[in-house]
């Protein structure tokens, strides 16, 4: 059985690879023995295939596997490897067995947030644009390095979606392609790292963000956020340079910023001469509304820095996202990184570009929002049907995941661990706190990207068991 840490330190592909390679080496797993199927074993564990793809590469060139055509990875012959120093003593004591990460139970339904369900890639069109581009009289591109910025059509096709979908209007000139939010971020902390080092952050909030934050040696100044929006009554005190927010959608409790703190916010960074980082992560997927206009767009003073995502819209593995730059930061953005080469393929960029010039990817939104929408109601249905008044549902109607909160206060702890019990894996909301002291212990936080409807049903009723089968 393969577990995998979310919390380590150590890439993913390497816990799969580390605990196959233990279980050849100590004959667990014998020669001419098939492995899982790489999409079986990456479905089971919950992770993406590239992550099983280059676990079981690194056992092929070590010589641990080997791949046949057609038939997948079979283990290789090492009776001749040393062995004697991964054996493992039998004379194992029960409170070591029980302790040990080998013995946390599969889970069959894994509520997590960040992935999306492949069979949501729209591939035929991919590999269409793909091969067009690719036998067109620009092929030759392909072997250059692209725009600094990111390809021109792409930053077009950009700056035009943003003005139809989100209201914003800008020029190509202010587009930056990154390669993920965490890229975009840190480019944001190089510009505006001047006197200043403080940052004004929800709490609580991305604790991806506020890791790049941390790393770039800025102080954080917590933004008060709960089930009802943000607190900005003390941001007048920050003394910070800037201010990251998800104001379409508050990560977590999935709040919508009203009009009036988007008012307050864009005053702020007048008065103060600050800025805001408007993190549109998952603006896209709205079921009960239209989406809301971006804060960019009420901005009559260049100060929003606007970052937007094809994570998740369209796929996370592909590792696009781009900034809205105000124009009083392109001259700085221009001195630092003048020499910098765009982190995107330009293959990548110029399928995505084309993508968008036919219409396909607001195609291709609409229709995720409709699948989405399904999961999001059955979750909701089945969520109202089984907890009843146990346990409060907050983030309805947008984005791709739940906070639970339990009025009758089991604990968060207590939760995950009946949830595993039963085979179904919900997470933690302390990560997501500065202050984790903070954290109120009767909350998780659930998402619903890679389960299907059915197996939503299903969670939801083992968790129901799980948590409450045994109380009145």
């Amino acid at each position: 059985m393969i577990y995998i840490q979310e919390n380590s330190n150590e890439p993913i592909y390497l816990q799969i690879y580390r605990q196959i390679k233990e279980d050849i080496e100590q004959g667990n797993i014998v020669h001419e023995e098939r492995l899982p199927g790489i999409r079986t074993l990456a479905k089971t564990l919950g992770v993406a295939v590239n992550t099983v793809i280059r676990a079981y590469a690194q056992l092929a060139v070590e010589g641990y596997a080997e791949a046949r055509h057609g038939s997948g990875f079979f283990v290789l012959d090492n009776s001749n490897k040393d062995t004697e120093r991964n054996y493992i003593s039998q004379n194992i004591s029960p409170i070591s067995v029980e302790g040990s990460d080998l013995k946390q139970p599969v889970s069959l339904y894994d509520f997590q947030y960040g992935g999306l369900s492949y069979e949501q890639f729209p591939f035929k069109l991919w590999r269409k644009y793909t091969s067009q581009i690719l036998l067109s009289s620009q092929k030759d591109l392909v072997n250059q390095y692209p725009d600094k910025q990111g390809d021109l059509l792409l930053r077009q096709e950009i700056k035009k979606y943003l003005h139809r979908a989100r209201g914003m209007v800008c020029c190509e000139e202010q587009i930056v392609i990154g390669s993920g939010l965490h890229y975009s971020l840190d480019i944001l902390c190089k510009i505006l790292h001047k006197e200043n080092n403080r940052i004004a952050m929800e709490e609580p909030g991305y604790n991806g963000a506020r890791d790049v934050f941390i790393n770039n040696n800025y102080n954080l100044y917590p933004i008060p956020a709960n089930k009802d929006g943000l607190t900005l009554s003390s941001i007048y005190r920050s003394g910070a340079c800037a201010a990251y927010v998800t104001p379409s959608h508050q990560f977590p409790y999935g709040t919508v910023m009203p009009i009036y703190q988007r008012k307050e916010l864009l005053n702020w960074a007048i008065a103060n001469d600050a800025y805001i980082i408007e993190d549109d992560y998952d603006s896209e997927l709205r079921y009960d509304a239209n989406p809301v206009p971006a804060l960019h767009s009420l901005d009559m003073d260049d100060r929003t820095i606007y970052i937007g995502t094809f994570s998740k819209s369209l796929s996370p593995s592909m590792r696009v996202n781009y900034m809205v730059l105000p124009v009083r930061l392109l001259t700085r953005y221009y001195s630092l990184f003048h020499t910098y080469n765009s982190p995107v393929s330009w293959l990548t960029q110029r399928v995505l570009a084309a993508y968008m010039r036919d219409g396909y990817y607001e195609r291709h939104v609409r229709k995720m929002c409709l699948n989405y929408k399904r999961r999001h109601d059955v979750l909701v249905q089945e969520a109202t049907k089984m907890f009843g008044r146990k346990v409060v549902l907050y983030g309805r109607g947008a984005g791709l995941h739940f906070i639970l909160e339990f009025p009758g206060g089991e604990e968060q702890e207590w939760l995950i661990k009946q949830a595993e019990k039963v085979g179904v894996k919900v997470y933690p909301m302390i990560p997501f706190w500065n202050d984790r002291n903070a954290c109120p212990q009767n909350v998780i936080f659930v998402g619903y990207s890679l389960l299907d409807e059915q197996q939503i049903r299903k969670g939801i009723a083992l968790l129901q068991s799980a948590w409450f089968s045994a109380l009145p």
